[in-house]
């Protein structure tokens, strides 16, 4: 939600930052990880920009940590499946 927000207002550089204040708790979490991994910056006290650079990146990280899990999974459900079947 906020990075839509973000987007839509096309601020994804310094020059574009805009005011934003979280409207809730839940919000003011998820705007916290934004700041904490480098995807929302600040440029002035209260104004900021979505960094598309490190939001891919970070995407980029979550698919290198999920293809091996899948992988892994998939063969432990194959191998499980293997010990049920009688033929």
């Amino acid at each position: 939600m906020i990075p839509a927000l973000f987007l839509a207002r096309h601020a994804i550089g310094p020059d574009d930052a805009i005011a934003f204040l979280p409207r809730d708790a839940r919000e003011q979490a998820a705007f916290d990880r934004l700041r904490a991994n480098g995807i929302v910056r600040e440029t002035a006290p209260g104004r900021f920009y979505f960094d598309l650079d490190a939001h891919h990146a970070a995407v980029e990280r979550r698919r290198r940590l999920a293809v091996p899990i899948a992988i892994i999974v998939s063969m432990l459900i194959a191998w499980i499946a293997t010990r049920f079947f009688r033929g």
